[in-house]
């Protein structure tokens, strides 16, 4: 559903002084980053591409001797991830878009770096992956973008 609100809010602030030509360029730009889930089937190929994914299993399927806080850490990283990329998946998806589940997984994703499962490119490379750009008009409910239209009919707003 298109929102006149915000766009009326924007015209006041962001895009004041402008022409309706420029906003419409502006606004139907792709120039907003979004975050977005990532599937368990794109982190499960990633990782079995990088080589990292029978190393996650095994560790998940027996942790080594837990020999201090960062090893243990990891072990339950490695435990957790396991139970989530399965089989069968405990998720669909790494909600990193969630702000609750997003710095979990984050975290968990460094404690996995931090035992040496995965690479810290590894990690930057799934974190990536929930990276999107997007128009504001397609976040404000305009997925094929906004008119000089809707301009008019949000300054009635």
């Amino acid at each position: 559903m298109s929102n006149y609100a915000a766009l009326k809010a924007a015209l006041a602030t962001t895009y004041a002084g402008q022409t309706d030509a420029q906003i419409v360029a502006a606004v139907n730009g792709v120039t907003v980053t979004q975050i977005v889930d990532v599937s368990m089937s794109d982190v499960l190929a990633y990782f079995a591409l990088t080589g990292a994914l029978p190393t996650i299993k095994s560790w998940a399927a027996s942790p080594p001797a837990v020999a201090g806080a960062v090893t243990a850490q990891a072990a339950n990283a490695a435990q957790t991830l396991g139970l989530m990329i399965g089989p069968p998946p405990l998720f669909e998806s790494l909600q990193l878009s969630d702000p609750i589940k997003g710095p979990a997984i984050s975290a968990l994703l460094s404690a996995l770096v931090a035992a040496g499962l995965v690479s810290a490119s590894a990690a930057t490379a799934i974190t990536a992956m929930s990276q999107t750009l997007a128009s504001q008009a397609a976040l404000w409910g305009w997925p094929g973008g906004i008119i000089e239209n809707d301009i008019a009919a949000a300054r009635l707003a």
